[in-house]
Formats: structure tokens, sequence, C-alpha cells
């Protein structure tokens, strides 16, 4: 099998319910849902067999906002008034390559202002728990001919 690999974007990342739904795809400069594993120690017995320990995942989804201090409709108003809300959301990295996460995230509040010098674009990183499990459904490719190919051979 052929090596490939997917670059992030063109992709989105909506959050909250038809209806209300905040569009944050243009303020995201990177996310990713990632994993934790907690296991439990395994159990020795006494006659020598063992005793799996407990698995337990839970996922995040994380990343880089800029901050949209000017719309008071914009992400930053959004995370301040929904904070501790549990919130639908779909992500997808690459729109033309099609996977697709969606799942509950809490929204937590993202930071407003900047420790960085003078003049430089404010960014807020944020860390949100999934509620539950996310789901990862494959869409497939969908990029039009005049679109960079999604998935290519790496070294190409």
């Amino acid at each position: 099998m052929a090596v490939k690999s997917t670059k992030l974007g063109p992709g989105t990342l909506e959050l909250g319910d038809v209806g209300t739904l905040q569009d944050a795809s243009c303020q995201l400069a990177g996310a990713v849902v990632a994993w934790d594993k907690d296991k439990a120690d395994d159990i020795t017995v006494l006659c020598g067999d063992v005793v799996a320990g407990g698995t337990t995942y839970t996922a995040t989804l994380s990343g880089t906002f800029l901050q949209d201090l000017e719309d008071e409709a914009g992400l930053v108003a959004f995370t301040w008034e929904n904070r501790g809300v549990s919130v639908p959301f779909t992500y997808t990295p690459n729109t033309a390559a099609g996977a697709t996460v969606t799942g509950t995230v809490i929204i937590d509040p993202i930071d407003v202002g900047s420790t960085d010098d003078y003049g430089t674009t404010m960014t807020s990183d944020f860390e949100w728990d999934c509620v539950g499990e996310p789901a990862l459904a494959w869409g497939g490719a969908a990029a039009s001919a005049s679109e960079e190919s999604a998935v290519e051979p790496v070294g190409a």
C-alpha cells in the first residue's frame, strides 16, 4: 500500500445547534480531537492469573483561535456566553478528504488579550472536554478538479 497523508485545511468547525450555529472555521488556526487513555493496574492473583485492569478513553477538542473582539456575535462572545454549556460540534479538518468528527463539547471561555508584543495578532489556545465519545465519519473525497488533492503520496 502506498503511503498517504492529508494536509490540514481548508476545513470547518461548527459549534451549537441548527439555528444558533457558530461557524468558527475562519477563526481557527488549527485544531485536533485527541484521545486520552486511563488504564487501571492489572491484578495478579495468587494462582498466577492476571485480571486485566479496566481502560477508559476520553476525548478533547483543542486548538488555537484568533480573537475576534470587534464582533459582538463572534467566537469570543459565544464562548463567554456559553461557558459550561454542552454544545454539539462538527469538525472537518480537510473538506476535500471528507472525514468528519461529530460530538458534544463543554465550552470553556477563551482568553481575551495577549502577553505577546504590541501589534501581535491575539490568539487563544483552548481545550474542551468531549461529553461521551465523538464519532468519526468517512465522507470520501469531495474535491473539485480545481482543488489541490487532499490526500497525496508522501514526498509528492
